[in-house]
Parts: C-alpha cells; structure tokens; sequence
C-alpha cells in the first residue's frame, strides 16, 4: 500500500501537530498506486487517532504531473485541506510522494479556490496557491505570483513584508528558468519593503513543475496575519552560511515563529555552500550531505532547536542515482525513522547535487505572546 513515516509534536495545551510522509509501491499504473497510497496514509491516521478533519497540509510529488493530476484530484474530492501537487519524480521509481501536516485542535477551515483559511483560538493562518497565470515566461509568471499573493493578503488586512512566513516556488527547467524567477522575486520584494536590511521570507526554488506544460512557475505560501513582528525570527548562522543576497537572491535561510507555547522553525532549502557563498566539495554527492547537514544543524542551534525538534523533510536530488548514498547519511546523522521526501528534483546551481528543506517544532516558545491555538 505505502511505506508512511510519522512524527508529532504534543503540547500540554492547544494544538497538537501531526506529520507524515510516504512513496507509493509500485503497482500497474498511477491511479493504483494513488488510491493505495492514500489509503495507506489514512490508514495511519487512523492508527494514530488523527482524523482528517485535523488535515491542514497534502502536497503530493509526481512522476508525470500533466497526465496524473485529474486522477489525482477525483481521489480528493471534497476535501477541505490545502493541496498541493508538484511534477517533482519520487527518486525509488515509484509515482507518487505525499506529505501531510495536521493540526489537532482547531476551531476549523475553509478552502477556496486554491486557498486555505485556518480558524484558530489565536491565530488563522492562510495558505495560498495561484491556480491560473496569465503571463509568460519565467519573470512575468513569478511576478503574477507575487502580485496575486499581495491581492490576496490586502483582502485579508495581511501584507507580504509583514505576514507571509513561507513560500515554495517550484521551476520547470530550473537550469533555463531560474534567472528570470530571481529577478522577479528580487523586483517584487524591493518595491514592497523587503530588502537585505529589513528580511526576505523563507524560500525553497527548486525545479518542479504544474501541470500545465506552458506554466513555468508555481508558488505556495503560508502567511499568518496575526503575527507580531518580533515573533518572527530570521537565523542566518553566519559562521557557516552567506546572506543570500551576496550572490543576488532574495530569501531567508530559516525563520523562526515563536508562539506562547512553541516554536515553529522553517528551514529554507539548504545546500553543501559555505559563509563567502561557495558551493563546497563539487562533485562529491556525499561530503555535500555532510555539509548540508551541518548548515542545517547550524540554524536550528539558533533557533534554539536540535535535530530532534525536525519533524519532516523533504530532499532534492539532481540525480536519483545518488539516493542510497544520501538518505544513508541522513538516517545516520537524523535517524532512519523522520518523515522524508525523496525526490529528483535539481537544485538552482547545476553544482549542488542535493538540496533539503525542513521543518521543525518544540515547547521553546515565549509567554509574552498567544500560543498556537
């Protein structure tokens, strides 16, 4: 049915969060292998009494995005989660990833045309995708994106600069289209007060693609309006990391949300690149994911988090050969047991041959603000 992976985090109040993450078994074609996996996945959420009412997030990596979306959105019919498919293929071959964020204890939601707004006691986090674009190109579609993005959150009293969390933004052809994506991003931020002295937000560019083979970029976010400024954090672990901007990207490395009664902490895509913006140790797939790691490790010590605090992850590789080696590290170092996401899926910088985001979450949080409920 699907090898599913789980984790938690359970506080002694509010909300409790839920992660799982899982690949399809092989089977005669895609709608078999969907319908299994899903069935597998809701099977483990039975098991660990986690309903899918409590279902926030469902992001799916496909092998073949333009012909599997439609069977994949009659599979999910009437469910009121944010959903999110990627062309991103699952590296063990199989077609079809998914992974699954809960949140156990709220008030409730509602979804709408690609969007999700999430009722809390505190809080009510929104979660946006742009399901049609008008524009061409790498830089007018990114630029549509922000636009659409800003829209949205003026209807909810919300700016980018000021409540936008997270973003991902998925490239068709990432080693053509990148460029025209940055500079877009780089546009957009600068006319709405991001800039390298005030913040970007957390970010992950990577190749992925929509099921339209003319749209060239997709972008989710997560943006939470109620958010005070100085809950957000942005680490940046200097000793071991660039700023971004030296090599003319505009994103956060990882931002930490503090809550009254946890923290959120969204690690960015991090790759094998050293403090002067250097990619370290070129062609060796494997010192790269040592390397990775410890960039990792780095801005979660400033956040105040170990590698303990991860909850799920989600891994890119340039080439799907390399799989074994990469998730041999990772389960030495970060335990065989963490929801993972394989996926071949190149990185921005043809030198970098593998790239992970993640997300982690403990009590840490700061009694002078609401807790995440």
């Amino acid at each position: 049915m699907g090898n599913i992976r789980y984790s938690q985090f359970i506080s002694n109040t509010g909300v409790k969060e839920h992660f799982f993450s899982g690949a399809s078994i092989v089977a005669e074609n895609f709608a078999a292998e969907a319908a299994a996996l899903i069935a597998a996945y809701e099977k483990e959420c039975e098991k660990r009494g986690v309903s899918c009412e409590s279902e926030i997030l469902l992001r799916f990596h496909l092998s073949d995005i333009t012909n599997q979306l439609h069977i994949l959105e009659e599979l999910l019919q009437d469910r009121n989660s944010f959903i999110s498919a990627v062309g991103q293929p699952p590296a063990d071959k199989s077609r079809i990833v998914l992974e699954a964020w809960h949140w156990k204890g709220i008030k409730g939601k509602n979804s709408r045309n690609g969007s999700l707004k999430v009722e809390m006691n505190n809080y009510t986090p929104l979660w946006f995708s742009n399901k049609e674009l008008k524009s061409s190109g790498s830089y007018g579609q990114t630029a549509e994106e922000f636009e659409t993005l800003k829209s949205f959150l003026a209807a909810n009293r919300s700016t980018v600069a000021d409540n936008s969390v997270r973003t991902w933004l998925y490239c068709r052809d990432v080693d053509n289209n990148y460029a025209g994506l940055v500079n877009a991003r780089n546009d957009f931020f600068k006319l709405n007060g991001l800039t390298e002295d005030t913040h970007f937000i957390a970010s992950t560019g990577i190749e992925g693609a929509a099921s339209e083979p003319h749209r060239l970029v997709k972008m989710d976010s997560i943006s939470i309006p109620e958010l005070a400024p100085e809950q957000m954090i942005y680490l940046t672990a200097p000793e071991m990391l660039s700023p971004t901007a030296i090599y003319g990207v505009s994103f956060e490395r990882a931002t930490q949300v503090v809550y009254g009664d946890r923290s959120h902490i969204f690690v960015s895509g991090t790759a094998s690149i050293d403090n002067k913006g250097v990619v370290v140790h070129p062609y060796d797939v494997e010192k790269q994911t040592h390397r990775m790691l410890d960039n990792i490790e780095a801005l979660l010590a400033e956040g105040n988090a170990a590698k303990a605090d991860i909850k799920s992850a989600t891994l890119y590789l340039r080439d799907i050969a390399d799989a074994d080696t990469v998730t041999g590290v990772i389960a030495e170092r970060f335990g065989s047991e963490l929801p993972l996401a394989v996926l071949k899926a190149p990185v921005c910088r043809p030198a970098w041959l593998v790239e992970m985001e993640c997300f982690a979450v403990n009590g840490k949080g700061n009694s002078a603000y609401l807790p995440f409920s």
